[in-house]
């Protein structure tokens, strides 16, 4: 009975540390549309994801392109990339950290920047 439960105990966490890998990677650099613009990328690891959300840092960038925001399904090997610029008046993004919220989760991220 112990090497059962101590098996079921294994597997769980098994499952779990697999599972908390994000199934995409994302980074970040510098835009061409000029200084106080920043550029996040966000590349599937999976045959389907779906990214719904795309926070930096903590909010305090806004999303800068055109068009709102809608939900957009990445499959395999598919990238997806995103402006942001600062919330203040002429302020830059400095991306420092990433939320990204999905059909599969939230992960966030750090950037070395």
């Amino acid at each position: 009975m112990k090497s059962i439960l101590l098996a079921a105990i294994i597997g769980m966490a098994s499952s779990t540390a697999m599972a908390a890998e994000a199934p995409f990677k994302v980074s970040s650099g510098p835009s061409n549309a000029g200084a106080l613009y920043s550029k996040v990328y966000i590349t599937s690891r999976s045959d389907s994801v779906v990214i719904k959300k795309i926070v930096v840092n903590r909010g305090n960038c806004q999303d800068a392109e055109a068009m709102p925001w809608k939900p957009v399904r990445l499959g395999f090997g598919n990238t997806v990339d995103r402006l942001f610029v600062g919330k203040g008046f002429m302020s830059a993004c400095n991306i420092l950290e990433i939320a990204i919220d999905t059909d599969k989760g939230t992960w966030t991220f750090n950037t070395n920047q």
